[in-house]
């Protein structure tokens, strides 16, 4: 009940349409209540004596009570899917900035499907949450308080039925409650699981046909969702008690009403002027009804409130989530020329302590062009993480121009690094707004140069919409180099003092890749390029080569032809690739 009460303050941002929505159902309530009670004089006392224009009065004014009822009604429902879904949005805004928040660990640690069912499904149950609070979590306390109230002022006798379905009725609700909560929390972690596969296939579409693995990704998506069912099978199992359980309850307050009131007629109660009471046996079971109706309707939100805790729980977590990565106060915005020093650099993803990398210590000097290589899992990406800070070192430190990167301000450390990954991520909308990301400021010059630079002006001048050509979610109307084309104009539209590129010319041909080079080269700030690729032939190309072995240590930095007689890692791949006629130091 906590977490949900937490995210009450997204309901307190509109105190004015709490305000009318409480009203409202007071409004409501007053109405349902109040008609029964003058039920009471039009059959006990009018209609015996004949006194129809009382009838017709007391008529009238049950009609205009129930007219106020029903725009009660109506104005209650608007406010409260109002307050429902305002308040919800604002929920979502505020997860979706501190997801945008987390550190690589923590999405690393939550992963990605469990953040999408976050965002998702954990806030629809909030918001349905919402919507119920204002029309029936505050209204079935209402109707069992002043039912109770106006039963026990109409009868007495006849509220000793209470003694009997009231006990009943709340203990069956906390059975429930029991046996229900722990297999919502089942349910949530399974719907993760879910997410997770069908997030998997969607972005490796190429991957499943190629390898011609649809029948085991079926399978896989067969297990879990089969995984999914039990579970919440399980759950909807107990909540399938809850209805008949309550309905059992509310007949037998139905026969010990009419018990209890043959029994009293019997003993000479409930009479008036020698005849029974019928007005009070109707007002009375009227009320007991509606008694009942507001605790099946309070049982109901009880199980549906332990839904919408754990989900709420889950969202809380994220907020509570301490980011092990965060910008330090005051932090230094310097002049960043493009210098980088390690200096016994090491790191690890996990707590296992298995280091990705370890003992890191080069230094590279502004404007040098690096060459970084090494076989798979050396650690390369994971080097060039460690600058922009994506992730912070766990011994020793990243300097940039003799600055440690954990002192600068983290916005202004990666306005002046232009970073592209091997994998291009690129978003819907259109070519300019894409390139607009680097630089939300650049001009159309800026564009254009950018796009020459990258070699992406040709393709975009051949679209009838040139930079307003859109691209489909995730590029899938792009090529793969088109895409790593446009990545790469993203980054050199900073115009930033360090460059970093994650094999992210592997998708375009030898002689694009030299050109795209060359631009670099001749760039007038002259930006320090740190390049990873798997080919000897283009890390030769660069000033120097960073070499690490399968460890994550630095096994070689210098020139080709110095590597290969020092670096036994570059040995062999400069072997697999240039073979052994004697190339190896041929530009």
């Amino acid at each position: 009940m906590k977490e949900i009460l937490r995210l009450m303050r997204y309901a307190g941002r509109f105190p004015g349409f709490l305000l009318i929505a409480l009203l409202t159902m007071v409004v409501q309530v007053f109405a349902s209540f109040y008609i029964p009670f003058l039920m009471i004089d039009i059959i006990d006392v009018y209609l015996p004596a004949r006194d129809f224009d009382n009838v017709i009065m007391t008529s009238l004014i049950m009609l205009g009570i129930a007219l106020g009822g029903i725009v009660g009604g109506i104005i209650n429902t608007y406010t409260s899917q109002y307050i429902a879904q305002y308040a919800t949005a604002d929920l979502r805004l505020d997860l979706f900035n501190k997801i945008q928040t987390l550190s690589f660990r923590n999405v690393d640690a939550f992963k990605q499907s469990r953040l999408i069912t976050n965002a998702t499904n954990d806030v629809l149950r909030v918001q349905m949450f919402f919507t119920m609070m204002l029309r029936i979590v505050v209204r079935a306390p209402m109707m069992i308080v002043m039912g109770l109230i106006l039963a026990l002022q109409t009868s007495g006798l006849l509220s000793q039925v209470f003694y009997i379905t009231i006990p009943m009725l709340a203990i069956s609700i906390l059975i429930i409650m029991f046996f229900a909560y722990p297999r919502f929390k089942k349910v949530q972690v399974a719907l993760d699981d879910l997410n997770n596969v069908v997030l998997e296939t969607a972005n490796a579409p190429q991957v499943i046909k190629s390898f011609v693995s649809q029948d085991h990704e079926r399978q896989r998506f067969e297990a879990t969702n089969e995984q999914y069912r039990n579970v919440n099978t399980s759950a909807e199992t107990v909540m399938a008690f809850a209805e008949p359980v309550i309905q059992f309850i509310f007949n037998i307050g139905i026969a010990g009403i009419l018990l209890f009131a043959a029994y009293y007629l019997n003993q000479g109660e409930l009479m008036i002027n020698g005849s029974p009471r019928i007005g009070v046996i109707m007002a009375f079971q009227n009320y007991s009804m509606q008694i009942l109706v507001g605790l099946m309707m309070f049982a109901m939100i009880m199980i549906f409130l332990s839904r919408a805790n754990v989900s709420a729980a889950r969202i809380n977590e994220i907020f509570d989530a301490k980011i092990d990565l965060v910008n330090p106060e005051n932090g230094k915005r310097p002049e960043i020329r493009g210098s980088i020093t390690f200096n016994e650099v090491a790191f690890s993803y996990g707590d296992d302590g298995n280091d990705a990398v370890s003992n890191l210590n080069f230094t590279i000097n502004k404007g040098e062009k690096i060459g970084i290589i090494g076989s798979t899992g050396s650690g390369k990406s994971t080097l060039t993480y460690l600058i922009p800070r994506l992730y912070d070192v766990r011994k020793g430190q990243v300097l940039i121009d003799d600055t440690d990167v954990r002192v600068m301000d983290i916005n202004h450390l990666c306005d002046n690094i232009g970073y592209v990954t091997q994998n291009a991520t690129i978003f819907s909308g259109s070519i300019a707004t894409n390139m607009f990301q680097g630089n939300e400021d650049a001009d159309f010059d800026a564009l254009e140069e950018s796009s020459k630079q990258a070699l992406l002006h040709d393709f975009i001048h051949e679209q009838e919409d040139h930079y307003n050509y859109l691209i489909k979610s995730k590029g899938v109307n792009l090529s793969g180099g088109q895409k790593q084309r446009l990545s790469i104009a993203r980054a050199m539209i900073k115009k930033p003092a360090i460059l970093i590129f994650d094999d992210a010319t592997s998708a375009v041909d030898a002689s694009s890749e030299q050109k795209i080079l060359n631009h670099i080269n001749g760039l007038a700030y002259n930006p320090t390029l740190l390049l990873i690729s798997q080919k000897v032939s283009t890390v030769r190309k660069m000033n120097r080569i960073l070499v690490l072995d399968n460890e994550g240590h630095v096994d070689g930095f210098g020139h080709h032809d110095e590597l290969i007689n020092t670096s036994k890692t570059y040995q062999e791949i400069a072997h697999s690739q240039l073979g052994n006629g004697g190339g190896y130091g041929v530009e």
